[in-house]
This record gives C-alpha cells, sequence and structure tokens, in this order.
C-alpha cells in the first residue's frame, strides 16, 4: 500500500489534487481541505507524532480546514503569520496573528480558515486527559488566547523544539518531551490547584531549560554570551539558571564549552571551511583566547585542531 502524498502544490483541479484531497485531507487528517481565492493551491506539510499530542505544521497558500467530525480530540491551532477566522459550530472565531485558539474538530462543518499566506500549526490532544487538567477546556472553543502571554510563548517555542527534534529522539526521549508539551497546553489553557502545580514543575522547567539551550547555541560565536545576560533576558535569577543545568547532570560552564567545542570540530571538518586558518575558526566558535582553544580542544579530543582538519582532508 503506498503512502499517502502529504504536500500538494498545483492547481485545486484534476485527479491529482482530488487523489491529495481525498487519500491525505479527508481519510488521513479527517479534514476536508478548502482552497480559498483563486490559483495554485501550494500547501507543505510535516507531521510529528508524539506519545500523547500529535502536531502538523504546514505551510502555504490560504486554505479553509473543515472538520468531517470523525475526530474526537481537541485541537489547539496557531498561525504566527496570518489571522484566522471561521466557526467551531455556532460559535464564531478570530484569531489575530500570532495567538492560539481551541478548536473541537468533532463538530461536523467546524472550520478555520487561514486567512493569509503562511504558516498553520496544529496540536491534537486528547479530549478526556486534557479535560481531566482543565475542566473549563471547552469553555474556550474559538477563543483567543493571547500569544504575547509568557505561558503561551513558552508553549510556541516548545512546540517548535518538539516539532524539529521529534524524528531524532528516543522512545524515552519522545515520551518525556510529549509530556511537557502537554503539561504547557494545560497550563496555557489554564490548569488550576495541583495539576497546575505538577505541569509547572515538569513542563514549564524543561521548556525553559530547551529555549535557554536553544539561546546559547544561537549566540555561541558571541564573546558577549554571558551567564548575566541569558538570566536577563528570561527574566529569571543566573542561579536558576545554573540549577536547571545542575539537574541534568552538567553545569552552564561545562555546556557551554562543550557545544563550543563541537561547533569547532565540526567547522574544521566542513571541507567549506578548509581554507580558514585555525584562529578563525576558534572565534566561529566563540572562542577568543587560541592557546586556550588549542588546549581544551586537544583535551577533548586527543588531537590537536590541525590534526583534525589534516585527517578530514585525507578521508575526504
Amino acid at each position: 500500500m503506498t503512502q499517502p502524498q502529504l504536500s500538494f502544490d498545483g492547481d485545486p483541479n484534476g485527479p491529482a489534487y482530488e487523489r491529495w484531497r481525498e487519500q491525505f485531507c479527508r481519510q488521513v487528517a479527517n479534514v476536508d481541505f478548502v482552497p480559498v481565492g483563486e490559483g495554485r493551491v501550494h500547501r507543505t506539510i510535516a507531521p510529528a507524532i508524539l506519545p500523547r499530542v500529535r502536531l502538523s505544521a504546514s505551510f502555504g497558500t490560504p486554505m479553509s480546514f473543515v472538520s468531517l467530525g470523525t475526530n474526537d480530540e481537541l485541537i489547539i491551532t496557531m498561525s504566527p503569520n496570518s489571522a484566522l477566522s471561521g466557526a467551531m459550530g455556532k460559535r464564531p472565531l478570530e484569531i489575530a496573528a500570532g495567538d492560539v485558539t481551541i478548536g473541537d474538530p468533532s463538530i461536523k462543518g467546524a472550520h478555520i480558515t487561514q486567512t493569509a499566506h503562511g504558516n498553520f500549526q496544529t496540536a491534537l490532544l486528547p479530549r478526556k486527559a486534557l479535560l481531566r487538567a482543565c475542566p473549563n477546556a471547552e469553555d474556550l472553543i474559538a477563543r483567543s488566547i493571547p500569544g504575547a502571554n509568557p505561558i503561551t510563548s513558552m508553549f510556541l517555542r516548545y512546540y517548535d523544539l518538539a516539532h524539529e527534534h521529534a524524528d531524532k529522539l528516543a522512545a524515552a526521549e519522545l515520551d518525556a518531551v510529549s509530556q511537557h508539551l502537554f503539561d504547557l497546553s494545560v497550563l496555557m489553557i489554564g490548569a488550576r490547584g495541583d495539576v497546575a502545580d505538577e505541569a509547572r514543575l515538569r513542563g514549564l522547567a524543561a521548556a525553559r531549560f530547551e529555549t535557554i539551550k536553544s539561546d546559547i547555541l544561537a549566540q555561541l560565536d558571541s564573546p558577549g554570551l554571558s551567564l548575566s545576560d541569558l538570566a536577563a533576558a528570561h527574566r529569571i535569577s543566573p542561579r536558576s539558571i545554573q540549577l536547571l543545568f545542575e539537574r541534568a547532570g552538567i553545569t552552564y560552564s561545562s555546556f557551554v564549552l562543550e557545544q563550543r567545542l563541537l561547533r569547532a570540530e565540526r567547522l574544521l571538518r566542513n571541507p567549506v571551511m578548509r581554507t580558514r586558518k585555525i584562529i578563525e575558526i576558534a572565534h566561529l566558535a566563540g572562542f577568543h583566547d587560541v592557546s586556550y582553544f588549542h588546549r581544551v580542544f586537544r583535551r577533548r579530543f586527543g588531537q590537536t585542531p590541525d590534526d583534525v582538519r589534516q585527517m578530514a582532508g585525507d578521508t575526504g
């Protein structure tokens, strides 16, 4: 049996389009995709299946997503660059770009329209589990959850990380990421009491840790990367960041050093960087004391930077 085609690019008529619409949209996604406006339809779709949450990130031309009423999950929906409109049964839906809403795909004919070219992201969560954690979740269907809220912003960032790395994680890691994403979902929707406390301990700490690590990686080559500036950017104390790393079995400084060494090693093996001097490679990896770079590099890899470059060239 052939796998259904996930993405489509072409005119919204003819056998290829109808085959995609039937085999993927209706049979797999349980949603009918209806183009908005005239012209070609473009839709790239990248799903990520986690133990408790199903993610789908898509990009393309304006589109209406119409429920067939066969799915009993609740769906968190967002678009960073397009307003969303539609209706969940009798509830009208008008959501600004960057905000979040909850949809109910069990309602046949319920629809959400991505009104402009851009991204459309969803997270499908089991209804019963979500209602146990957030009894008010169904009250928020079709209502706007501001994307600027700190918890919502954390959810959106962790969503992107989970979607990007899901296919590279082992089963136990996927399970943990799925739980953290679910915890952030219930905090964003409005869990209370013990459920909220438990979700904060798991999901919020994990999401904060991942976003901090992501920010560090984005600034590795910067001589200005500092624990105090990172703490100020995340509105927590430097000691709180150190504790997050310590709970993971490492220290902040050892994580930064390891990531810089790994980046330097990758750059030295990259044939595109063959003409760059070792001092330039060191700077690109965030080392601005070259003698220190040589010393820690040899301690970590058992070879000098020149040795690694030479071996990579011989292999090539």
